[in-house]
């Protein structure tokens, strides 16, 4: 995978991200909630992310490390809010983990549920890694929900309330 070809410094439209938060910032926690992108187009879906995060810590984040895997496009920053975040790809950062680092601590742990996951599985494993202080890590939630049920019982919303 390239670097983007795409101008870094054009400010993409922000589109409202699917993310479950857990209710605080534990420093015990592997993870504080989980993210939900609709595509593997980073210039799409990091904007509204950034945005939401940056609201619910109540600081402006400085960097993402995401693991390269599964993005259609590696930028090496992204204009949101006039401001501009860098974009860090680790190969060692795990791939369903997302991590978003802010001046001070704590940064926040996400867990990336792959946007063509089954909605019933992504809502399941977006509530296990929102929960109080959840101490799994990021890969082996989504390992937990794969085997798990495909299809919600009849007239059940698997999505629930969105943020």
């Amino acid at each position: 995978m390239a670097s983007s070809s795409r101008p870094w410094d054009a400010e993409p439209p922000v589109v409202g991200a699917r993310v479950r938060r857990g209710p605080a910032f534990s420093r015990r926690a592997l993870v504080h909630g989980a993210w939900w992108p609709r595509s593997n187009d980073p210039l799409i879906e990091l904007p509204g992310l950034i945005v939401d995060v940056d609201e619910w810590r109540g600081d402006s984040s400085e960097c993402l490390m995401l693991a390269p895997q599964g993005w259609e496009d590696r930028l090496g920053r992204i204009r949101v809010r006039g401001r501009m975040v860098r974009v860090g790809w680790y190969t060692t950062q795990p791939t369903a983990l997302l991590t978003v680092a802010f001046p001070e601590p704590p940064n926040v742990h996400l867990l990336i549920v792959p946007f063509d996951t089954d909605p019933v599985r992504a809502e399941a494993a977006m509530v296990m890694a929102a929960s109080p202080e959840c101490v799994v890590p990021a890969q082996e939630l989504l390992a937990r929900v794969a085997h798990g049920p495909a299809a919600p019982p009849p007239g059940v919303d698997p999505l629930g309330p969105e943020s």
